[in-house]
């Protein structure tokens, strides 16, 4: 009884331990709807990280998209896109790629920067593994590198992570991932979006601010980049829902359908199979049938032959019989070839001065 106490105890404090870190460590914005936002870019030779900036229009590097124009956009709902380019400025490593028949939802951007030691989240696909989030702190917001000023962070990025944005502790781009410092331990790089901002201006995108409630900014006000004003972004967002929505069913609809074809291929390709196996078994029927046929035949004949065999034997051993019980003398005698052999006795001549047909016999005495 005093075990299970124990164990009982020990659960419930690993319980409170449990709720008290997800407390300390939760974090002021939905991390899943803001990953809705975020794209996959599949190049010709590479893999890298864009979010929407508008329904149809994303941000990413120039290095991730330099050596074509035509691009795989992969949604985290799994819907593969055609991506466009619009422009590219490789001296800021910016891209702005359009989604061909697409409607994102677009993630809240800032040109504020928190201050040092500040909370903030890389989104991207590192080596390819999309939509994965990494965590650390602002290191310093003016880090100097080949005459560019990126914003340092310790949050781990990786290839694949660039282009994926930048986010604080609400959920609000404040820069683009870029690249990691080589040979050195979680030293990451990102651009700020004040640079980002002048490079959709120069592309003659329509950039519209909209303030946000101090509640949310929580001390951390300022600009906050949208496409269009609240009201209009309200609708836009339930129609970017809506159309969502249409897409996900359009695509579950065309994957139900190709499963429905490929069944019903397999289905048709069984019962062929199967027809051809009966017609297999038919024709060895009819086969057997036949040899059937052929084997009574022959069976039949071999009870003729049989039989003719019986009497023949019988015939032989009568034969047999018979010449063992006769003598050779008794023997009929076949007529001579001679033709006076068949010819008719001719009748004795008698002596008409005789009164028999042969002559007496003359008696001869001794003494004559």
């Amino acid at each position: 009884m005093k075990k299970n106490l124990k164990r009982i105890t020990a659960l419930i404090f690993a319980l409170m331990i449990l709720c008290a870190s997800s407390i300390c460590y939760g974090i002021g914005f939905n991390m899943d709807e803001l990953c809705d936002s975020v794209v996959v870019v599949h190049s010709s030779n590479s893999v890298g990280t864009g979010f929407a900036v508008s329904g149809n229009m994303i941000v990413t590097n120039h290095h991730v998209v330099d050596t074509t124009t035509r691009y795989t956009i992969e949604t985290r709902a799994g819907t593969l896109l055609e991506g466009r380019l619009v422009g590219s400025d490789e001296a800021r490593d910016l891209s702005l790629v359009e989604v061909i028949g697409g409607n994102l939802p677009t993630i809240p951007m800032t040109t504020d920067i928190p201050p040092l030691g500040a909370q903030v989240f890389a989104v991207g696909s590192p080596q390819g593994l999309g939509f994965t989030v990494s965590g650390g702190i602002l290191s310093t917001a003016e880090r100097e590198v080949d005459g560019v000023t990126y914003i340092q962070t310790d949050a781990a990025i990786n290839p694949g992570n660039s282009g994926g944005p930048l986010l604080n502790e609400l959920g609000q781009v404040i820069g683009v991932n870029n690249m990691k410092v080589q040979d050195a331990d979680r030293i990451s790089l990102a651009i700020p979006m004040t640079s980002v901002v002048d490079f959709l201006k120069e592309l003659n995108i329509e950039v519209n601010y909209a303030d946000i409630s101090d509640t949310d900014l929580e001390g951390m006000s300022g600009v906050i980049i949208q496409s269009s004003s609240i009201e209009g972004g309200t609708q836009e967002s339930y129609e970017q829902y809506s159309n969502s929505l249409r897409n996900q069913y359009n695509d579950i609809l065309r994957t139900i359908q190709n499963e429905n074809k490929i069944l019903l291929g397999g289905v048709i390709v069984i019962a062929v199979l199967c027809f051809i196996l009966m017609l297999a078994m038919l024709s060895q029927k009819e086969k057997v049938k036949a040899s059937e046929m052929n084997l009574n035949k022959a069976i039949e004949a071999l009870k003729k032959q049989s039989v003719q065999i019986k009497a023949l034997s019988r015939m032989a051993a009568a034969r047999q019989t018979e010449s063992a019980e006769d003598p050779p003398s008794s023997r009929p005698r076949p007529p001579a070839n001679n033709s006076s052999d068949f010819s008719e006795p001719r009748p004795v001549r008698r002596n008409p001065m005789s009164n028999s047909a042969k002559p007496s016999p003359r008696r001869i005495y001794k003494d004559q």
